[in-house]
């Protein structure tokens, strides 16, 4: 196994995980094209942070698809490319082109339409766990004196913990799985809920805002904070998924029971 380390950092957890460290960056691309012409298959979970994060995801992804004669190719894409909505929609059902996120419908048809490899798009909603993903960013923008409520909270998002997702990663690899899967707990939460559970758990107190208020404030992640992204109904076709939800069972949760230490567990140490 090897895994791009685009830092020292990044190179220890690879050789901790038992793999090879490919020092280099996603805007290297024939490096990129070069490792991965040696395997058996992709997953590809990295993203650039800047404004040219869709530039770079494209160059990247271009060069390793082109240089790849068989195997899989499983990459990541978000909750957001799904339509809006407070109850679970399926992998078809889709936000309509036209807005800021329309890189995402792209990304997921250059992987999909690959003839050369078994095409898998992943979209997982929040992130939680292990000290890292979105929540736990929430978590430590909230102890800083409260958490923010955006017009309500009532809208809903999906949740799963980072290691639930990383074994739907390995299935779908592994498996004979092919097209678009939900990477999801069963039950979306309500962000009022989310909100009030890390209040909780860094003793702050919970606060209302509006959304103007909030784009003020927090920018573009307001907006994202304040769409519905519930995911976890599947098409058939997404078989495999289910059987993954049977094998990884034992970290089933809900936000509502239990939440102060799941939730104090996902702020960064």
């Amino acid at each position: 196994m090897r895994g791009l380390a685009r830092s020292a950092h990044a190179a220890e957890v690879v050789r901790a995980a038992g793999g090879t460290p490919v020092e280099a960056s996603l805007t290297d691309v024939a490096v990129l094209a070069a490792v991965v012409a040696r395997g058996d298959g992709v997953v590809h979970t990295a993203a650039d942070p800047g404004p040219q994060r869709a530039a770079i995801d494209e160059a990247a992804v271009t060069a390793m698809l082109a240089s790849m004669e068989g195997g899989v190719f499983v990459t990541t894409s978000g909750a957001p490319r799904a339509r809006s909505s407070r109850v679970p929609v399926v992998e078809s059902d889709v936000a309509p082109l036209g807005g800021p996120l329309d890189w995402l419908a792209h990304a997921e048809e250059r992987v999909l339409a690959a003839r050369s490899v078994r095409g898998v798009v992943v979209r997982p909603p929040i992130v939680y766990g292990d000290g890292g993903g979105p929540v736990a960013r929430m978590v430590q923008g909230a102890s800083t004196g409260a958490a923010y409520v955006i017009d309500g909270g009532e809208n809903r998002w999906s949740t799963v913990h980072v290691r639930d997702l990383a074994d739907a990663y390995v299935l779908l690899a592994e498996s004979e799985a092919r097209g678009v899967f939900h990477a999801a707990e069963l039950e979306p939460e309500p962000m009022v809920g989310i909100w009030t559970a890390i209040a909780e758990a860094v003793s702050v107190p919970v606060r209302h805002r509006s959304l103007s208020e909030a784009n003020e404030a927090n920018g573009p992640l307001a907006a994202f904070l304040a769409m519905d992204g519930c995911g976890p109904r599947r098409d058939p076709a997404a078989g495999a998924w289910l059987a993954s939800r049977q094998r990884r069972g034992r970290r089933r949760h809900s936000w509502r029971t239990g939440q102060r230490q799941r939730t104090a567990s996902s702020a960064p140490a």
